[in-house]
């Protein structure tokens, strides 16, 4: 989840991202600008390490993330921050409660494989396999390519099902449900075949009914 980061390794680090970017002649105002604000931020940075403490605060990680083209992993990264583990060890305090996780993938260089053909809807109304629904894939995409409607649902959010407070339900504890939202009439009139997401005063429930659609779909509350 951390490990302390030598200086001298951070400072050799800082200087490398400032290297590549010297490497590009501003052409504009815009990146002139650019060009001088990361200039200044990284003389002063370099002045000020040795005497900063391990742990640099959220600004300046965004601020070295903005200046350097990083994503927010590779600028906690630098300094030793491991934001997979974080999410694991999170995972192990709350576990035994639903609650909603965050889905942002902080590594967004990573291949992955990403559906290219799926089958008709009416396969997706039964059980089936995975290959079933999807005839075909595009290998090797950078994880960045999932931004964007086309791959969620506006007021869609993930949600880990607590290990001991959603034993009714037929989801399995541990798991984790995509939660989208439903129409209005739905959530006057909900489907007893469905599994919904409730929301208590404590915390989240998922309802004890069957789901029968292959994803959950949420009240909204």
């Amino acid at each position: 989840m951390y490990r302390p980061v030598p200086r001298n390794e951070i400072s050799d680090a800082v200087v490398h991202l400032r290297e590549l970017h010297r490497q590009f002649t501003p052409s504009n105002d815009r990146e002139r600008y650019a060009f001088e604000r990361r200039e200044l931020i990284t003389k002063n940075l370099l002045s000020n390490l040795r005497r900063t403490g391990d742990h640099p605060t959220l600004s300046l990680l965004l601020e070295i993330a903005d200046i350097f083209s990083l994503t927010i992993e590779g600028a906690h990264r630098l300094f030793g921050y491991d934001l997979g583990g974080i999410r694991e060890y999170e995972l192990r305090l709350n576990g035994s409660r639903t609650h909603i996780v965050e889905s942002y993938a902080f590594e967004r260089d990573l291949l992955v494989d990403l559906p290219l053909e799926l089958a008709s809807s009416e396969a997706y109304t039964s059980d089936a396999t995975l290959g079933e629904l999807v005839r075909s894939w595009q290998r090797d995409i950078p994880m960045r390519a999932l931004k964007g409607p086309a791959w969620r649902r506006p007021g869609t959010f993930y949600v880990h099902v607590g290990t001991e407070d959603s034993l009714g339900s037929s989801l399995p504890p541990g798991a984790m449900a995509l939660v989208e939202p439903i129409e209005e009439a739905e959530a006057r009139q909900p489907n007893p075949r469905s599994i919904y997401l409730l929301q208590f005063t404590n915390g989240y429930r998922f309802s004890p009914l069957r789901c029968v659609h292959g994803y959950l779909t949420s009240t909204g509350q």
